[in-house]
C-alpha cells in the first residue's frame, strides 16, 4: 500500500498521513461492517492531557480513513476508555475489549507494563501511544528481545534518556545527578543515561515514589532531593518524574538558590504546557531548562504543517507530539489490516513486523520482529526552554 503523497496531504481536509492511493480512490464508497480497535489511555491524572491528545489525533485518523474507503471497505470504530493510572483498570478494558471484537488495543499511555503482559498473555496485538516506548517494550534493556505482541510509535524513553545522557556527557562538566520514578517508566530513562554515563560516574541516583492518578506534587520528597543536588555541586540534574514534580523542583531548586544547576527533564517536559505552564516565567529566566524532542517536531514537515492546522482547527487548541503519535499509530495499523487481507491478530503481527520506510507525522517509521520502536535516537534533539525576561518563548533546539 504505497503511502501518501505530499500533494494528497496538503489537498485533502482530513487526509494527513498514510492514506493510499487506492484509499484515496474509494473516497464516497459505502462501507459495510465495522472494525472494532480499543484504546487505553490516561484520562485524567498527572498525564492526562497525554491520553487526551492521543486520542483527539485517533479521531482524526479515524475520520481519514474511513473517508478514503476503510479497512478492508469497513468502518474503522475506536472505542476510548480512561486507565486513570490504574493496572487494574488497564487490564479489566483490555479483556473487555478483546471480548467485544476488537482486532486491536492502542496503549497503555501510562499503564503500559499491564497492557503489553496482557497482549503477550492473549496474543494480542497492542500498539501506538504505549508509554515510554522503551523499557515497556524492552523490559530486559534496550539491547534485548522485545514484547513481541507490542509495537510502539511512541517517544522511546531509552533514546531520550540517552540523548539526555549526550548532553549532560558533553555540558555538564562537574557531572549528572539523576531522579527518576521507581517504575519502569523512569527505570528505563535511567537505562538511557547509562547507556552513554555509566551508572558509576553519576553524582546521584535516587528513586522516588509518584502518584500519577493525581496531578499533586510530591513535594516534601522534592525538597530533601533539592538539598541532595546542591549538596553534590553537580552541574546538572535528571529529573524524570512527571511533569508537575519537575515543576515544582524547579521552583523549589530557585528558591534554594541553585540557579547555576541544569535541569534535565525527560519526553514529557516540552510535549505540552504543562510543566511550563506551573513554573514563573521569573524562575524559568534563570534556571536552565534541557529536555528533547523530536527533530520533526523541532523542524516540521508539509504533512506535519496540515496535521497541526487540522488540529487547532478541530479542537481549538495547539497539538503535541502524543497526538502525532496515537495518529501514526492508527494510520500504520490500517496500513498493515489492509495488507495482510485480514483482521486475525498473526496476520496483523506479521505484517507490523514487515512495515518498513513508513512516512508519517512523527518521521520515517520501521519494525522489524527484533524492532518494536518506531522512533529511536536519531530522530531527537536537546532542546531549552528559552525566556526573555519575564516573557516566556519556546523550546528551541540547543548543541551538546
Amino acid at each position: 500500500m504505497a503511502v501518501a503523497s505530499v500533494a494528497l496531504l496538503a489537498s485533502s481536509a482530513v487526509g494527513i498521513a498514510g492514506i493510499s492511493a487506492s484509499q484515496a480512490s474509494a473516497t464516497g464508497k459505502k462501507l459495510s461492517g465495522t472494525i472494532l480497535v480499543g484504546s487505553i489511555m490516561p484520562l485524567s491524572g498527572a498525564y492526562a492531557t497525554t491520553g487526551i491528545a492521543a486520542d483527539n489525533s485517533a479521531k482524526l485518523a479515524v475520520k481519514a480513513i474511513n473517508a478514503h474507503g476503510g479497512v478492508l471497505g469497513k468502518k474503522l470504530v475506536i472505542k476510548y476508555s480512561d486507565d486513570d493510572a490504574n493496572s487494574t483498570t488497564a487490564a479489566l478494558d483490555f479483556k473487555k475489549y478483546v471480548s467485544e471484537g476488537a482486532v486491536a488495543i492502542l496503549g497503555s499511555g501510562d499503564a503500559a507494563s499491564t497492557t503489553v503482559a496482557e497482549a503477550d498473555t492473549l496474543k494480542f496485538p497492542d500498539l501506538g501511544l504505549i508509554d515510554d516506548g522503551g523499557s515497556a517494550i524492552y523490559p530486559n534493556g534496550p539491547t534485548k528481545a522485545p514484547y513481541p505482541w507490542a509495537w510502539s510509535t511512541s517517544l522511546n524513553g531509552y533514546a531520550v534518556g540517552a540523548a539526555l545522557g549526550n548532553y549532560a556527557k558533553a555540558s555538564c562538566s562537574k557531572g549528572l545527578y539523576v531522579i527518576h520514578d521507581n517504575t519502569y517508566y523512569g527505570e528505563g530513562g535511567l537505562a538511557g543515561i547509562e547507556t552513554v554515563i555509566p551508572g558509576s560516574k553519576l553524582l546521584g541516583n535516587d528513586s522516588i515514589n509518584e502518584n500519577w492518578s493525581s496531578s499533586q506534587p510530591a513535594s516534601a520528597a522534592l525538597q530533601t532531593e533539592v538539598t541532595k543536588v546542591i549538596s553534590s555541586k553537580a552541574s546538572c540534574v535528571e529529573v524524570w518524574l512527571t511533569p508537575q514534580d519537575q515543576a515544582t523542583f524547579v521552583q523549589l531548586l530557585n528558591t534554594a538558590g541553585g540557579d547555576s544547576i541544569t535541569v534535565l527533564g525527560n519526553d514529557e517536559t516540552d510535549s505540552d504546557s504543562t510543566f511550563s505552564g506551573l513554573v514563573t516565567n521569573a524562575v524559568l529566566s534563570k534556571v536552565k531548562v534541557i529536555s528533547a524532542n523530536l527533530k520533526v517536531v523541532q523542524a516540521p514537515t508539509a504533512a506535519d504543517k496540515a496535521y497541526n492546522a487540522l488540529y487547532l482547527k478541530t479542537y481549538k487548541i495547539k497539538p503535541t507530539v502524543w497526538g502525532q503519535i496515537q495518529y501514526d499509530a492508527v494510520m500504520i495499523l490500517a496500513k498493515v489490516i489492509n495488507a495482510a487481507g485480514s483482521t486475525k491478530p498473526a496476520k496483523i503481527a506479521a505484517q507490523l513486523n514487515k512495515l518498513t520506510n513508513y512516512h508519517g507525522l512523527t518521521g520515517v517509521l520501521s519494525f522489524t520482529k527484533k524492532i518494536h520502536t518506531s522512533i529511536n535516537g536519531p530522530q531527537f534533539v536537546p532542546v531549552q526552554y528559552v525566556a526573555s525576561g519575564t516573557s516566556l518563548t519556546t523550546w528551541k533546539t540547543v548543541k551538546n
